[in-house]
C-alpha cells in the first residue's frame, strides 16, 4: 500500500466515481481503476459496489476509508510542520518584556550571536502579560515573563535572574531622600504605571488594593523612555526594576519597606513544536544563566 494510492481511493470515495476523481487528479481513469485493484488484490477484499453507475463503499471499504482519512490527515500535518521547520530555519522569535529588554535581553542577544552568527534573533517588545499569550498562540518561539504559580504550571521554566522592584523619581522630587518607603505613603503621589499587559501593572494595583489605597495614577504607558521623561519632571514615581533604574543617574531609588522580589524567566509551550534554533537558544541561556 502506498500513499499516492490511498489518496487516489480518497478521492473515488469523496466523488463516488473514477472519471470525477481522474479528473480532479489529472490521472487517467485506468490509472485509477489499476489502482483501486491493486488494494483490493493486496487485502483479498472489496472496497466498492457498483451501483447506478456509481460507486458505493462496502463495510470494508467504508472501514479503510476512515483510516486512509486519518493516514492523510497525518501525513498533510507532518508535511506542514516539516516546511515551518525549514521556514522558521536560522531563526528564534522572543517575546519579552519593555523593562527587561532594556537591562537583560541586550546582553544575552551579544552573548548569543557571537555563537550562532547564523541564527536571526527576533526580539518582540511586549507587557509580560502578553507574552504568556504569543507564546500560547505560537506567535513566538520563546517568552520572558515573571515566574509567578500560574507560569509553574502552563509553562516550561527557566530561570533567568532575580530582580527587585523599587519606586523611581527624580531627584528632584520630595521623596527624593527617603531611604525607605511603604504603599501606603505613596497615598498622595502621582504615580505611572505600564500598561495593562504588564504583569507589574496588576502586582503594583494588587499591592495598593491590600493597603485600602487607590493610587493616583499619572499616566499608563508601554515605553520606558516616556516614563523616564515623565519622572524627569519630578512631580511623580514609578515602580522599576533596580537593574533599570540603576542605569539612569537622574533616578533615585527608593527600596519598599517590604522588598518585592521577582524571578525573571524564560518560558516555552509544555505541547507544539520546538524547533532546534529555540532548543540551542535555551541551552545557551541554560549555561548564561550560570554566569
Amino acid at each position: 500500500m502506498k500513499l499516492l494510492q490511498m489518496r487516489y481511493f480518497q478521492t473515488v470515495c469523496r466523488y463516488g466515481s473514477i472519471t470525477k476523481a481522474a479528473e480532479e487528479l489529472y490521472v487517467s481513469q485506468p490509472t485509477i481503476s489499476f489502482c483501486l485493484k491493486e488494494l483490493e488484490d493486496e487485502f483479498g477484499v472489496k472496497l466498492f459496489h457498483r451501483r447506478h453507475n456509481r460507486l458505493q463503499l462496502t463495510v470494508e471499504g467504508q472501514f479503510f476509508y476512515d483510516k486512509v482519512n486519518y493516514i492523510l490527515q497525518s501525513v498533510d500535518s507532518l508535511v506542514t510542520q516539516m516546511k515551518d521547520m525549514g521556514n522558521n530555519h536560522n531563526h528564534v522569535k522572543i517575546a519579552v518584556p519593555a523593562m527587561i529588554s532594556t537591562f537583560l535581553f541586550p546582553q544575552m542577544f551579544n552573548a548569543y550571536t557571537k555563537l550562532y552568527p547564523d541564527v536571526e534573533l527576533e526580539m518582540l517588545e511586549t507587557g509580560s502579560l502578553q507574552a504568556r499569550k504569543l507564546v500560547d498562540a505560537n506567535s513566538v518561539d520563546l517568552g520572558i515573563t515573571i515566574l509567578d504559580n500560574f507560569v509553574n504550571d502552563a509553562y516550561n521554566v527557566l530561570p533567568l535572574c532575580s530582580t527587585e522592584l523599587v519606586f523611581c523619581v527624580s531627584k528632584r522630587h520630595h521623596l527624593a531622600q527617603k531611604k525607605r518607603i511603604s504603599f501606603k505613603e505613596l497615598q498622595d503621589e502621582h504615580i505611572i504605571l505600564f500598561k495593562a499587559d504588564s504583569y507589574q501593572n496588576i502586582f503594583i494595583k494588587r499591592a495598593f488594593s491590600e493597603v485600602g489605597i487607590e493610587p493616583k495614577i499619572l499616566l499608563y504607558s508601554s515605553q520606558l523612555y516616556t516614563v523616564k521623561q515623565f519622572l524627569g519632571y519630578g512631580n511623580a514615581g514609578a515602580f522599576l526594576y533596580r537593574q533599570v533604574a540603576e542605569m539612569d543617574d537622574e533616578l533615585v531609588c527608593i527600596p519598599l519597606d517590604q522588598a518585592i522580589f521577582q524571578e525573571i524567566v524564560l518560558i516555552w509551550g509544555k505541547s507544539g513544536v520546538l524547533y532546534s534554533d529555540s532548543e540551542n537558544f535555551i541551552q545557551f541561556a541554560k549555561q548564561y544563566h550560570c554566569h
